[in-house]
């Protein structure tokens, strides 16, 4: 837990001064036999040596040559460096645990350096001086520990924090691809239901007074074409409102299996359409089928707005491990008209790439030699061996 600016002042103070303290106490307890000039300056060499703790955490460095100096003074005056106390292991925990290893062992060195010439100095024996040191390193290892911990708490700190972020930017791109799959599914299920209620509706009104069966039978389609689209557009809001509700709005999603009805909508719009299947639609997966279906759903739409009244041709392959689609139609309105309409239509050419390559196929749209337009698919999906 992160302290505040002003405690940690408050403590470095108090720390200061009983290091201060400590260091003038045991002076005074040994001082008496020198003059009194002497004595003025042990205590005082003391104080700045203890005093000096209180800067540790701003100015390690100025710390440490501080009291190096100060305890160069006091071995001067004849007395021995131990008496000074803690305050140098206080020192070199901070910092060990507040600058990089490097530095951090030059100022140890140092310590380690000035504490072997006092110890000469002062005419100590060799295991003292060893015991002198190995508490001094001591200090600086715990820093140097605790350095490493918290280096590693906030490096994990850093990595949740980069994993949540990249957990959150995952979860928007997986709500924009989802957005974008609800928007291609309503375009798909709302561009080829109006196309087809719009050329009913059309020759419903010119043959409302010639040929009032004609005119009831057009009805009749476009109040199918439109309870189906409605149907598409419930489970998909469904969806998006996250429900569990299972009723009538969460039907089957469409497939291949249902290409004969697609087939017969555009029939009743006046395109007739040739249709051939090789293989067993149903084996088709879920996820391949249903793009299959919106492809050629997109493809005999378009075939629907830009050509209408003409003829087409549906061709569906299954077999070895893939979807083979093929539609095209004669092309009534022109190779130039029908490039222009396409470019213009928004997003159905790019909608019917993005389903095959979702599933690694390929698509390709575009005039035929002999005129009229070919749309053609290939999606692979997996065969389990069985």
């Amino acid at each position: 837990m992160m302290r505040s600016p002003a405690r940690s002042w408050v403590l470095d103070v108090a720390l200061g001064v009983v290091a201060a303290y400590v260091a003038v106490i045991l002076t005074v307890e040994v001082y008496g036999g020198l003059p009194a000039p002497a004595q003025l300056g042990a205590l005082l060499l003391a104080g700045i040596y203890g005093a000096a703790v209180t800067f540790r955490r701003v100015a390690p460095r100025a710390v440490v040559a501080v009291q190096v100096i100060t305890a160069v003074g006091y071995v001067a005056l004849g007395l021995p460096v131990f008496l000074l106390g803690p305050a140098m292991l206080v020192t070199l925990y901070t910092v060990g645990s507040r600058l990089p290893r490097r530095p951090a062992l030059t100022l140890l060195g140092v310590v380690e350096a000035a504490l072997a010439v006092l110890q000469v100095r002062g005419s100590t024996g060799v295991a003292t001086w060893l015991l002198y040191a190995a508490i001094l390193f001591g200090a600086w290892f715990l820093g140097d520990v605790t350095r490493q911990w918290r280096d590693a708490a906030a490096a994990h700190a850093r990595r949740a924090a980069e994993l949540e972020q990249a957990r959150n930017e995952l979860a928007r791109l997986a709500v924009t691809a989802e957005r974008v799959r609800i928007a291609r599914e309503l375009h798909d299920v709302v561009a080829h239901s109006m196309s087809v209620i719009a050329m009913h509706a059309g020759s419903g009104r010119l043959a409302a007074d010639r040929d009032p069966a004609a005119a009831r039978r057009a009805l009749e389609v476009v109040e199918r074409s439109s309870r189906d689209a409605l149907a598409e557009m419930r489970r998909l809001v469904t969806v998006l409102r996250d429900t569990d509700d299972v009723g009538p709005a969460l039907a089957p999603a469409a497939g291949l299996r249902d290409v004969h009805r697609l087939v017969a909508e555009v029939a009743a719009a006046g395109v007739t359409v040739e249709v051939h299947t090789e293989g067993d639609l149903a084996s088709v997966p879920g996820g391949v089928s249903l793009a299959a279906y919106r492809i050629v759903q997109e493809a005999l739409t378009n075939v629907v707005r830009h050509t209408s009244p003409a003829q087409a041709h549906l061709s569906v392959r299954i077999g070895d491990g893939e979807v083979v689609l093929e539609v095209t139609d004669d092309g009534a309105t022109g190779t130039a008209a029908r490039e222009t309409a396409s470019a213009s239509a928004g997003h159905g050419t790019i909608g019917m790439r993005e389903r095959a390559a979702l599933y690694g196929g390929e698509l390709t749209a575009g005039p035929r030699p002999e005129g009229g337009w070919r749309v053609a698919a290939r999606l692979p999906y997996a065969v389990v061996q069985r």
